[in-house]
């Protein structure tokens, strides 16, 4: 995906037009439009300023996949899938992560008292 779709994607999950986006970052509407057909390109000062309106990475906002010697890696296919769901399933996506990493921190406290008590 280019940014210009990756841009008009986040926008459209995020329920925001091209003219709020615009004054939320200080540019104007027509320029938005511009960046979603890729007309043109942010500078890296807008470019930086969009990233953390969406609060993702640059490298997710532009479309770069970090190369690795072993793409089948268990973090670039957690990158990957977890950067095609919608902002709801990141968030539930997230609730699970952190309950699961609670379980674990629980389930630890449980044998250390166990083992030393």
């Amino acid at each position: 995906m280019s940014f210009g779709s990756n841009l008009e994607k986040l926008r459209k999950e995020c329920k925001i037009s091209q003219s709020k986006l615009g004054s939320a970052l200080g540019i104007t509407q027509q320029m938005i439009s511009s960046y979603e057909k890729d007309i043109s390109s942010p500078n890296i000062e807008t470019l930086i300023k969009i990233a953390d309106f969406f609060e993702i990475s640059i490298d997710r906002l532009v479309g770069h996949i970090v190369k690795s010697e072993n793409p089948e890696s268990q973090k670039i296919q957690f990158d990957h899938l977890f950067d095609s769901f919608s902002f709801e399933d990141k968030e539930r996506c997230l609730f699970i992560l952190k309950t699961l990493l609670l379980d674990r921190e629980k389930a630890n406290e449980k044998f250390l008292k166990k083992k030393n008590g």
